[in-house]
Formats: C-alpha cells, structure tokens, sequence
C-alpha cells in the first residue's frame, strides 16, 4: 500500500459485487474457522458504547483470522429513532477496518451496511441448511433490510415451498413481496397478522427490532424451525421447552438484552444449548434428527463473518478496479 492511501470499498460497490451464493460461501468457511478454533477473538469480544439523549448506541468488536492473514475491527454507531429505527439507516456508521497480518499495515476500509444485512440473513440460512423442517415454507416477521436479505438468502440454499411475510405496517411488507416477487423461485404473499404467518408455515424468521414478545409458545407446532435475528421476538416459555437451541456465540448471547434477565432469573442456562452452530455446520453435532424437533436458532452476529466478508469483498472490488482510495 503506498502511505498515506487507503483503499475504500464503497457501499455502492459492495451492491454492485456482493451476490448471495458468494455470502453463503463465506459464512460456511467462517463457521468451519470457528468450529476448528483458528479464529482469535478479542477479550472482551466487544466494546459498547450508548447514550440516553440522544438516544445513541455503538459497538465496536476486533478480531484475527489466521487463515486469511488478516486482523480486523468492526465499527457500529447509530441513532434510535423513536419507532425502534436507526441500526440499519444509511446514516449510520458501519465500517470494517481490515489490517495486513504479516506487515501490520492497513489493508483496506469497508463500508458494510449493504453486507451486513447480507452477513446477518446468510448467518441463519446457512444454520437452517442442517435444521429446517422437509417442504419448508417460509414465514418472515419484518420487512426491512435484513428481512429482504433473508428471503434472497434462504432462497438461496434451501427448496422454499412459499414465502409468507408480514410486518407492523401493511405498505411495508407489500412492497416487499412486490419487489421480490419476480427473484425469488416460489410464491410470495402479504399476510396481515403474525398468527396467519405462524399458522401457515414451518420455517419462522423473525428479523424485527421489537421489544416485546412477537412468537408466543402456544403457537408452536411440532417440526417448527424458529429463527431469532433479533431480541425478544421469542416467548420465553419457547426457550424453556424447544427441543433444540442453537445459538451463534454463547458468549455474546448470554448477555443480550432479553437473554440475561431469564438466565439472572433462572429461567434459562447454557445447560439448555444444544450447541454452537459452528459445531453443526462443521460436522461436530447432529442438525435435525427427528420431522417433529421444535428446534431454535438464535443469533447474535459474529464479526468473524463481517470481516472475513469485507476482506473477500475488497478482494472482488480490487480485481474489478472498483476500489477508491481516501487519502490520510
């Protein structure tokens, strides 16, 4: 790198690279890295941030991925509306910093707010590759970014029968399934409660920033497959009597907002994991073993992934003279 230029990797750019099938590829190979121990974290594994007024919250998380010969930093900041908005706002700061291993140098900056919401969706889709009921049909709670990015991505890698989408407001989630429609290989419809979309399919996302319980217990069928982006979507009675719970990282979810007041109450242990779901994706745990296992996959998201897909992303950019360069 010549000093004093730093590579940059627009957000633009990453819209114009980034394809599923290649953040699917990327998550699997980070989640072997991880179920193999080859990946150095932090400690602590974050640093966060938050302010009352305004209504602010940061993080920020670091790590080494050895085989890639990278070390990287993740930068979060963002505003909280009042309607719960602002993580996914295109004025917010999501940056990966990416350093050379071997000179210690900086490699590149990223601009991930278009890979995130990828990274996030593909974590799960990967996941739901080993877990998902046979003849899944979809059922989406949300209709922002992240639920696009679910849809594009558990098309992706799973032989989705239909897909059910609903949202708070009835515009949203139409506009979704008018903008997808024509993507995705199965039929797409607006539903306009969640009990239509729980009673309907087999396969839930729930990609939402609520605060309060979204999916109750008594809605649960045997066989489900219950997908958690976010916090509180679940009952908690859900985690109490699913027959399988996985989870991205235990370390970040024993701490969660809705996941530590159970645990501080009793309510829930890692005793109840059945695992990592590197472990499943690698091999190391069985995924679905029985057509009725209510089984529960709740994520956190793991900067392994963000940078490991950052790095691949300035890779793309670099061989298709995309790259621009900030001065220092």
């Amino acid at each position: 790198m010549t000093p004093g230029i730093l590579p940059f990797v627009s957000v633009g750019v990453c819209e114009q690279i980034v394809k599923p099938a290649a953040v699917v590829e990327r998550i699997e190979q980070v989640y072997r890295w991880l179920a193999d121990g080859q990946i150095i974290h932090a400690n602590p594994v974050a640093m966060r941030m938050s302010a009352d007024n305004p209504n602010f919250k940061s993080h920020s998380k670091a790590l080494i991925i050895p085989p890639l010969s990278i070390a990287g930093l993740r930068v979060v900041g963002y505003r909280i509306q009042a309607d719960g908005s602002g993580p996914s706002s295109p004025h917010s700061t999501r940056l990966v910093i990416l350093m050379d291993l071997e000179t210690g140098a900086p490699l590149a900056i990223v601009d991930e707010h278009y890979n995130y919401t990828l990274r996030t969706a593909a974590s799960v889709a990967v996941a739901a590759k080993h877990l998902c009921p046979e003849e899944p049909v979809l059922g989406l709670i949300g209709a922002g970014g992240v639920a696009q990015a679910v849809i594009r991505m558990f098309s992706e890698v799973l032989p989705l029968k239909r897909i059910l989408v609903t949202s708070r407001r009835k515009e949203s989630r139409e506009k979704l399934v008018a903008r997808l429609a024509g993507e995705v290989p199965c039929e797409m419809v607006a539903l306009d409660s969640i009990a239509d979309v729980l009673a309907g399919a087999n396969l839930i996302a729930a990609a939402t920033t609520t605060k309060h319980t979204l999916i109750d217990k008594s809605a649960v069928r045997p066989g489900m497959l219950l997908c958690a982006l976010g916090s509180f979507e679940l009952d908690p009675e859900i985690y109490a009597t699913a027959d399988k719970i996985f989870v991205d990282d235990w370390g970040q979810t024993k701490g969660a907002h809705d996941i530590k007041p159970l645990i501080d109450a009793g309510r829930f242990s890692k005793d109840r994991l059945t695992g990592e779901l590197a472990e499943v994706v690698a091999g190391r745990l069985p995924g679905r073993t029985g057509a009725d296992e209510i089984i529960v996959v709740r994520t956190e998201g793991m900067a392994s992934q963000d940078l490991a897909l950052a790095h691949w992303t300035y890779q793309e950019a670099l061989k298709q003279g995309l790259v621009q360069t900030l001065t220092l």
